[in-house]
């Protein structure tokens, strides 16, 4: 760098000396103008200060050149500043070429993680990976009941029938006696179902991980764990329009083996019980499914035989979906779903009121009318001034029973 400022230092001295030559050319022309007959001395002159302007030319030119090196070295220098060597080879004339023609400075993140890793007192770079999620909380009951869109409607009714005609003997010439099918119906009025967040705008920033839409989604699950709730609810409540029980009760006696004392229990016989006890007494109603707190799950799990102490019952999640499954007593095979607000039937004891526990039956005799599409919104108009948005879900719904008997409830009753 010294050298080229040397060089820059003497080529604007001799430019300066030519300049100060065709100046006394110049003024020893004027001077004798008028004694300068000959046309050889003008031009001669004329040569001359031509010769010295082209010179002059040339090393300004050369000057200029200089001065360019010498601001190129001057970038280099200011950027190399720092010289960083990456797996050992300098990178310092490529990072000097790409300031000159940019302006700005990138390292590599691999480069620079390297460095801050190796250089002590140096804080070292954070990485976020996704957000787990927690056990599933949802409850599978709502993907097995029957769904109807009813968007639209204020309300809606289904009509069904309680029992058939009984045919008798019929004597000719006197007339029978009337047997008319009994019907029914139930009215399916809608209800909001919400949940509300607040969060900080903020979260809409954060990277890599989108926490907006993870508020989003656990707000749709909020929703879906909800409905499954209210179904278990309005199954074990549910009645028609002539408030007239659309369940059937089993209840649990020492006759039964379900209540050999004052508490609830789970032996060798009582899947036997559940199931053989739903329907009418010319049937067995299929497709349907016990609907269980995982304590009695685990409850049936225990119970032994007396000889050999084998499991009575063998018990196989479902590998889809663990929530499900199939429990089987020697040919009986019945699916299973856990409900986490059911009571278990196992370890409770009477109380002056009638417990209500198992539920056993199809679940397509209950049906689910959504009077419209789940929604999330996010609106950042309420905590606007305390930089919040909020997150709202909703859907309105209505479901109840459809079927005279339609589920099996198993009941421990009051000890009053």
């Amino acid at each position: 760098m010294d050298g080229i400022i040397e060089e820059i230092r003497n080529a604007t001295m001799e430019i300066e000396a030519l300049k100060a030559k065709k100046e006394s050319i110049k003024k020893l022309a004027q001077e004798h103008r008028d004694t300068m007959t000959d046309t050889k001395e003008i031009e001669k002159s004329q040569a001359e200060i031509a010769a010295v302007n082209k010179d002059i030319e040339t090393r300004e030119t050369n000057l200029k050149t200089l001065q360019d090196n010498a601001k190129k070295e001057e970038e280099k220098r200011s950027v190399m500043h720092m010289e960083m060597p990456i797996n050992g080879i300098e990178v310092r004339d490529d990072l000097a070429k790409k300031f000159k023609e940019t302006r700005t400075l990138n390292v590599k993140s691999e480069e620079l993680r390297s460095v801050l890793l190796a250089s002590a007192g140096i804080a070292k770079p954070t990485i976020v990976n996704g957000i787990s999620d927690p056990f599933n909380t949802q409850i599978s009951i709502l993907d097995q009941v029957k769904v109807i869109d009813v968007t639209g409607a204020g309300t809606f009714k289904e009509s069904l029938l309680k029992t058939h005609s009984a045919a008798t003997t019929k004597t000719d010439g006197i007339a029978q006696d009337a047997s008319d099918p009994v019907f029914g119906s139930v009215t399916l009025t809608p209800a909001m179902i919400g949940v509300t967040t607040y969060v900080s705008r903020e979260l809409r920033k954060t990277t890599p991980l989108n926490y907006m839409a993870k508020v989003q989604e656990s707000a749709l699950v909020a929703l879906k764990v909800k409905l499954a709730q209210d179904i278990v609810t309005k199954i074990k409540a549910a009645t028609d329009d002539a408030s007239a029980a659309l369940y059937q009760t089993l209840t649990a006696t020492s006759t039964n083996g379900m209540l050999p004392s004052t508490t609830g229990t789970i032996d060798s016989k009582t899947l036997r019980n559940i199931v053989m006890n739903y329907g009418g007494d010319a049937n067995v109603y299929g497709n349907a499914r016990l609907y269980l707190n995982k304590t009695d799950l685990i409850a049936f799990g225990d119970v032994r035989g007396t000889n050999e102490k084998k499991a009575v019952y063998e018990i196989t999640p479902d590998a889809a979906n663990p929530n499900t499954g199939i429990i089987k007593d020697g040919g009986l095979s019945v699916p299973y779903c856990i409900v986490p607000t059911l009571t278990a039937l196992s370890g409770t004891a009477q109380t002056s009121s009638a417990i209500q526990t198992m539920i056993y039956g199809s679940a397509l005799n209950f049906e689910l009318a959504l009077f419209g599409n789940y929604e999330i919104r996010v609106s950042e108009d309420y905590k606007f001034a305390e930089g919040l948005d909020t997150v709202l879900g909703e859907v309105m719904t209505a479901g109840n029973v459809i079927a005279y008997n339609g589920f099996e409830i198993v009941t421990i009753p009051s000890n009053a």
